[in-house]
């Protein structure tokens, strides 16, 4: 079985930024946008604090597909720990936002735009980590090590599986987890978004 979760993938490992960046281009601009992986990693969460997760909405792919993608975010997210900050001043929306279509103009000019807006402004990360994005990065890394935390996103997907919910005292140190992992995925688009309006 392809999906197993200890394998730590050989194809999914990132060796240079420019790589990084084609990752989370593709996984941000034509997989899926940001909500839906905040969703998915809150969704993960969710089921692993569950005493009896309600699998009508955890479904398969949550955990098999889009949760071995997110092991590719993970590793690209380590090449991009250099990316330079920006300063307050100069900070724009299609800095924050990628314009995906010509139908979702970053101009707020309609409700749907500011709705948009909402969704996709980063709701985790300090003022100071939307400014420098990579300043989170080395945070995550410093807080564990790559592998750490590949074994540890791979930990959490399975016990999303079970039928009881194995957290047993260690409940703020999983939060705290996946705290991190919502602000790896803002840290990392915020970087798409800037490199895609260079």
């Amino acid at each position: 079985m392809g999906n197993t979760f200890s394998t730590l993938k050989k194809e999914y490992t990132c060796t240079s930024p420019e790589k990084a960046h084609q990752v989370i281009k593709e996984l941000f601009g034509s997989i899926a946008p940001l909500p839906f992986w905040l969703s998915h990693v809150t969704m993960i969460q969710n089921a692993v604090f569950d005493t009896s997760p309600d699998y009508k909405i955890l479904f398969p792919d949550c955990i098999f597909y889009q949760g071995q993608l997110f092991l590719k975010l993970i590793y690209a997210s380590h090449q991009l720990q250099d990316f330079p900050h920006i300063s307050a001043s100069s900070l724009t929306w299609n800095q924050i936002i990628e314009s995906r279509d010509k139908e979702f103009s970053i101009e707020p000019a309609s409700d749907r735009c500011i709705f948009n807006l909402i969704d996709y402004a980063p709701k985790q990360l300090s003022h100071g980590e939307i400014l420098d994005p990579s300043s989170f990065l080395r945070k995550f890394f410093k807080r564990r090590k790559l592998k750490g935390w590949i074994k540890r996103w791979n930990s959490f997907r399975e016990m999303a599986t079970f039928s009881f919910s194995v957290v047993d005292g260690d409940e703020l140190e999983f939060l705290k987890d996946f705290t991190y992992f919502l602000k790896l995925a803002e840290a990392s688009y915020l970087i798409h978004a800037r490199y895609s309006s260079i």
